[in-house]
């Protein structure tokens, strides 16, 4: 994010700044959850529990929410060119 800004030194700061702010969340995330789940497997339940209704056919593929918003989205904005390989 910080180099699309190169030109502006005052965006360049700015972005700079927002990228290692966005770093440290990942970074603290990390830190918080990975050992919280070596120690309970306490998402590994929670996920469970999330989806212990959900049942798969065979020969289905499960597609998420977000793709189900995003790809007519895409096929708006995105030309699909097929002959390239």
């Amino acid at each position: 994010v910080a180099m699309g800004h190169l030109g502006d030194g005052d965006q360049l700061e700015r972005a700079f700044a927002g990228a290692t702010v966005h770093d440290m969340f990942n970074f603290m995330t990390v830190a918080v959850l990975l050992p919280l789940e070596v120690a309970t497997g306490y998402l590994f339940y929670l996920t469970r529990a999330m989806v212990k209704n959900f049942q798969t056919r065979d020969g289905e593929d499960w597609d998420g929410p977000i793709s189900k918003w995003v790809e007519p989205l895409g096929a708006l904005v995105i030309i699909e060119n097929k002959d390239v390989t």
